[in-house]
C-alpha cells in the first residue's frame, strides 16, 4: 500500500550522500521519520522521498530531497524548486498541496565541507494510490470512474490556468483520499525525471502542448479505471504495476475499453477514444483539454448504470442468509418497540435533548406555527457547491483530506483542526475554518455546526469576492463557548457566494493540545 505522494514508479538506482537520516531536522521544523521510496532521475541526480513530521503544526508531511551541488545537480535543483514554487501558488482540493521548498546546507563527515540539498515539503497521504486500488479491487464502476476523472479534470484545468501542468500523470501519482482523486507531484515529477519545466504561454496559462499531454494522460487514467489495465500503446508513462492493455492489431493504439471489459457504456467508450485515439471517430472533435473532457463526461451521465454492490458485500451474502433467523427475530423486537414508541408519541411528544448532535442528521418533526419561516436544507455535496478547508494565515491547509467528513451525514466522522499549543492557535494565526462556496450568491437562513468538542468560539463570515484572508469577509454571526451544536444565524438577511465557518478559539483536547472539529455542517435557507 502506498503511503505518500511521490513519483512512486522509478526503482532506486542510487541514494543521496549520507547527509540525511531518520531524526534529522530540515528548516528547524521538519523531522525526518522514515525514507519511503528512494528514487532517481535519468540525469543521475537521485531524489529521496521521506515521511516527516511538521513539529510546529504536529502533522505528517512528505519531503522530497535531492543534492543541489555540482552539475547537473544545481540545474536540476533549480528546476525542482521552480516547479514547487508554481505548484505551491495554487490551492485546489484535487491537488496535493506544497507547503515549503528551499535549499539547505547539511554537515558531512568532513568538518570543512557541507552538502547542499534541495527539498520540497508537501501534503502527506496515508491512503492508497489509484494503482493500488485497481490492482487489488479491479476496475471501477463506470459512474465512479467518471466521478473521479471529472475531479481530476477540474484540478488539471485549475493548474493549467495558473501556468503549469502535471507532466507525468499516471495511477501511481494519484491518491484516492476522502472520496476524492488527489493529484500529487504536479510539475515536480516531470522535472525529477529529466523533463524541462515548460514556460507559461503569453496569457500566463500553460502552453497548449502541456494541456494536450496532460489531457491525453488523464484519458489513459480513465481507461485504467474502466479496465484495470494501462494503455501503454497510447502513452509512454509507466503502468505503476498495472498489466498492459492489449494492443489493437494494425493500429498504434490499444483496444477500446468496451473491447477489454464488458459493461462499459458506449458513450463513455467514445469519450476515451476521442482522447486517446480520435481517428476512431473522425466525425467527432478530438478531446484535447481537461475542460472539454469534463463536458464530455457530463454528457455520458444518462447512459451510466448505477454502481453495483461492492465485492465485499457480495461475499457477505451467504453469512447474511445464515443469520436470517436472528434477523427475523430482531425485526419482531424492533417492530414491537416501534409500536410502543408511536403509541407514546400519540399520548405526548417524547422530549429530545436540546442541541443533541443527532438532530443534525435526524431532525425531529415538529408542528410549524402559522406564519413561521419554513427552512430547506442546502446540499453541500452537490455541484456547484464546494466545501474546503480555509487557512490563509498558516500554510494554506488544515487537514484537507478529511473535509468530506463534515458533510457526509455521518456523525461518527469529523473534519478536525490541527492541534495547537494555546486556544488562540499558538499565536500562529487568528483562526481556521471551512469555506463553503455556493457557486453563485445565495441566501442562507441558518448554519448549524455539529462540533467534535464543546467550548469553541465560532464566527460565520461572508463575501462575494475572495481576498487575501479572513479579514476580507464580513462577520454576520457569532457563537461563544459553543456546546456540541452551534447555531449561527445572520442578524439580517444576507446573500453571498462564499460562507466561512471560522474557529476563533479552540477547546483543550485530552492530549493537552487545543483542537476541535466539525462532525456535520448543515446550511438551511428559507423555503419558497
Amino acid at each position: 500500500m502506498a503511503t505518500a505522494s511521490g513519483p512512486g514508479t522509478t526503482p532506486a538506482r542510487g541514494s543521496l550522500p549520507p547527509v540525511l537520516g531518520p531524526g534529522d531536522l530540515l528548516a528547524d521544523r521538519y523531522r525526518l521519520v522514515q525514507q519511503v521510496s528512494p528514487g532517481s532521475v535519468p540525469v543521475g541526480a537521485p531524489a529521496e522521498l521521506w515521511l516527516a513530521t511538521d513539529e510546529i503544526l504536529a502533522r505528517p508531511v512528505a519531503v522530497k530531497v535531492l543534492p543541489a551541488r555540482g552539475q547537473p545537480g544545481t540545474a536540476l535543483a533549480k528546476a525542482f524548486l521552480d516547479a514547487a514554487g508554481r505548484a505551491g501558488a495554487l490551492s485546489h482540493p484535487g491537488l496535493a498541496r506544497v507547503y515549503d521548498a528551499a535549499l539547505e546546507q547539511r554537515p558531512t563527515a568532513r568538518a570543512d565541507r557541507a552538502a547542499e540539498v534541495a527539498y520540497v515539503v508537501s501534503e502527506w497521504f496515508p491512503d492508497r494510490t489509484l494503482a493500488d486500488v485497481l490492482r487489488t479491487e479491479g476496475p471501477l464502476a463506470p459512474a465512479e470512474a467518471v466521478r473521479l476523472a471529472h475531479q481530476a479534470a477540474e484540478a488539471l484545468a485549475a493548474a493549467h490556468a495558473r501556468g503549469f501542468g502535471h507532466g507525468r500523470l499516471h495511477p501511481g501519482n494519484l491518491f484516492v483520499s476522502g472520496g476524492r482523486l488527489r493529484l500529487t507531484d504536479a510539475a515536480l515529477a516531470a522535472v525529477l525525471h529529466g523533463d524541462a519545466l515548460p514556460a507559461p504561454g503569453p496569457d500566463g496559462a500553460a502552453a497548449p502542448g502541456v494541456v494536450r499531454a496532460d489531457t491525453r494522460d488523464l484519458g489513459a487514467v480513465l481507461y485504467a479505471m474502466l479496465t484495470a489495465r494501462w494503455p501503454a500503446g497510447s502513452t509512454a508513462l509507466p503502468a505503476a504495476g498495472l498489466p498492459e492493455a492489449p494492443r489493437a492489431a494494425g493500429r498504434s493504439g490499444v483496444y477500446a475499453p468496451r473491447q477489454v471489459r464488458a459493461g462499459v457504456p458506449r458513450s463513455l467508450d467514445t469519450v476515451v477514444s476521442r482522447v486517446l485515439d480520435p481517428a476512431r471517430h473522425p466525425q467527432l472533435a478530438a478531446i484535447s483539454t481537461p475542460a472539454a473532457l469534463a463536458r464530455a463526461l457530463d454528457e455520458t451521465a444518462p447512459e451510466l448504470p448505477p454502481a453495483p454492490a461492492t465485492p465485499s458485500r457480495r461475499r457477505q451474502a451467504p453469512r447474511v442468509l445464515r443469520a436470517l433467523p436472528k434477523v427475523v427475530a430482531l425485526g419482531v423486537i424492533v417492530a414491537v418497540g416501534l409500536g410502543c414508541y408511536l403509541l407514546g408519541r400519540q399520548i405526548g411528544e417524547l422530549p429530545r435533548q436540546p442541541g443533541a448532535l443527532d438532530a443534525l442528521v435526524q431532525p425531529t418533526p415538529s408542528v410549524t406555527a402559522p406564519g413561521a419561516t419554513l427552512l430547506a436544507p442546502i446540499s453541500l455535496t452537490t455541484a456547484p457547491v464546494v466545501v474546503r478547508d480555509y487557512d490563509p494565515a498558516g500554510d494554506g491547509t488544515e487537514q484537507s483530506g478529511s473535509v468530506p467528513n463534515a458533510v457526509d451525514g455521518d456523525l461518527s466522522t469529523s473534519w478536525m483542526t490541527d492541534g495547537y499549543a494555546t486556544p488562540a492557535f499558538g499565536g500562529l494565526k487568528s483562526g481556521v475554518g471551512l469555506l463553503v462556496d455556493l457557486g453563485t450568491p445565495g441566501s442562507v437562513q441558518s448554519v448549524k455546526v455539529g462540533l467534535a468538542a464543546a467550548g469553541a468560539d465560532l464566527e460565520l463570515r461572508t463575501t462575494d469576492i475572495l481576498g487575501a484572508g479572513a479579514d476580507d469577509f464580513t462577520v454576520v454571526a457569532r457563537s461563544t463557548g459553543a456546546e456540541h451544536v452551534a447555531t449561527l444565524t445572520p442578524s439580517v438577511p444576507t446573500r453571498a457566494r462564499y460562507w466561512l465557518v471560522w474557529f476563533t478559539k479552540l477547546p483543550r483536547a485530552a492530549d493537552g493540545r487545543y483542537r476541535d472539529g466539525i462532525a456535520e455542517l448543515v446550511f438551511t435557507r428559507s423555503q419558497a
